[in-house]
């Protein structure tokens, strides 16, 4: 423990008792019509038990949430009661201020650009995807999915993820149904920034606004797409193109190789040019990658290497979905499974800020958010009483990162350089001294 970072320490457990301070959630649990008196069943006792509850082992139940709060509270709080607190119309809205609260508040960076790399000049490397799963069908009306005959009632996360802070900055929960673009980052939030998308959301007037706004981007294309290539780099050598082709026509004529394109996009009597970076992959239609980045010092290599970073959102959506509780519930009350939807994000990110503090605390120690939210449950009991009694979070939150130190490392830097996150040209953020 003599190794850890008192200021660090002092730092993130501020934070931690500011988010999660028992009068503001209270207030807040007042303001979005969750509870109207302050009785047993308080806002904040019931935030801590719900996410620690989802934070911890498999919810099955709306009573396994219940034996939670029985336990924590030392109260015997019937099964109705309880439920009449998470059917109010206003336990979503609270639980996703709350969720809105414990993003802004629990904010650590933990990666930043390595050295005078071309990544330096981003602010930050964004990221946005979404993640779909079923619901009860009786919650069709509410959230319709995209395959009715199979799965009536879905829902879509969409997530907006910053890369330099490995967590997500925002979060938009939606029917299935619902189309995908609509969610994207407002353009002019990615000034200086970096977006990375997959293939539902590319779009040549965003991808106009998004460069009109001083971002950049690097987002996957569909076979849908299929601009003009004025010019042509294959495998690296200059490949004459003596009159504008079809993307669809110059890829199969140079199958198996790797291509550097100029290509244009026509809009009425509007000429709109971008950067295309094909190559080889799983798909016979080969990856294609529109960028706005110029060849110099983004090569065909670096942006193929970026937009593999897009892969820390999967890994985001794969803890949620395995360690968070982010999963069909069994209730047909659609503000219960909304809400609970929310609290479970709030569990996750709880888990991403107990990794990321374990690394600043812990002087830059590489930490595996996937190990911590393996493994956080042990802490999280004693972290839940010293919030609820309000004294001991420091020493509290001392064990708790020493053990997450112990026991959540990252198991191959090495590896995180050559083929991981790390290969974007990024580093890890060591503690303040």
């Amino acid at each position: 423990m003599s190794t850890l970072s008192s200021t660090e320490l002092t730092r993130v457990s501020h934070a931690l008792a500011h988010a999660l301070s028992v009068d503001d959630v209270n207030q807040l649990g007042r303001d979005t019509g969750q509870a109207e008196r302050l009785r047993t069943v308080t806002p904040h006792r019931l935030f801590l038990a719900i996410v620690s509850a989802l934070a911890s082992a498999q919810v099955e139940s709306l009573a396994d949430l219940l034996r939670t709060f029985n336990y924590q509270n030392g109260v015997t709080v019937a099964y109705k009661a309880f439920y009449n607190r998470l059917a109010r119309l206003g336990f979503a809205t609270f639980m996703r201020g709350m969720f809105g609260r414990l993003v802004e508040r629990l904010r650590l960076q933990t990666l930043t650009p390595n050295g005078e790399r071309a990544v330096a000049r981003f602010k930050d490397i964004v990221i946005h995807d979404g993640s779909s799963f079923a619901l009860k069908s009786q919650l069709r009306g509410a959230f319709p999915g995209r395959f009715t005959a199979i799965e009536p009632a879905a829902v879509e996360v969409h997530a907006t993820y910053s890369g330099f802070a490995d967590e997500v900055s925002a979060v938009q929960i939606a029917p299935d149904a619902d189309a995908e673009r609509q969610f994207l980052p407002d353009p002019a939030a990615l000034k200086d920034r970096l977006l990375l998308a997959d293939r539902g959301y590319p779009g040549v007037p965003y991808f106009e606004a998004v460069r009109e706004q001083g971002g950049a981007f690097i987002v996957r294309l569909t076979r849908s797409h299929d601009p003009w290539v004025r010019r042509a780099w294959v495998d690296g050598q200059r490949t004459a193109v003596p009159t504008p082709i079809r993307l669809s026509r110059f890829l199969p004529e140079h199958a198996g190789c790797r291509m550097d394109l100029d290509v244009e996009y026509h809009r009425g009597p509007r000429v709109v040019g971008f950067r295309v970076v094909a190559v080889p992959g799983r798909d016979s239609a080969m990856t294609r990658l529109c960028t706005n980045l110029p060849r110099t010092p983004f090569s065909m290599d670096l942006v193929a290497r970026l937009y593999r970073f897009r892969w820390q959102i999967e890994l985001c959506f794969k803890e949620w979905k395995s360690y968070a509780n982010l999963h069909k519930f069994d209730t047909a009350n659609a503000h219960i499974a909304e809400g609970l939807m929310w609290a479970s994000l709030c569990a996750a990110v709880l888990k991403r800020f107990l990794a990321h503090a374990a690394q600043r605390v812990g002087r830059g120690t590489a930490i595996s958010t996937r190990r911590v939210a393996m493994c956080a449950h042990h802490i999280l009991d004693e972290l839940v009483t010293a919030l609820l009694i309000g004294v001991g979070l420091l020493a509290t939150l001392r064990r708790g990162l020493a053990y997450l130190l112990a026991n959540a490392r990252r198991a191959n830097l090495d590896r995180d350089s050559r083929t991981g996150r790390l290969r974007a040209g990024l580093t890890v953020v060591e503690a303040a001294k």
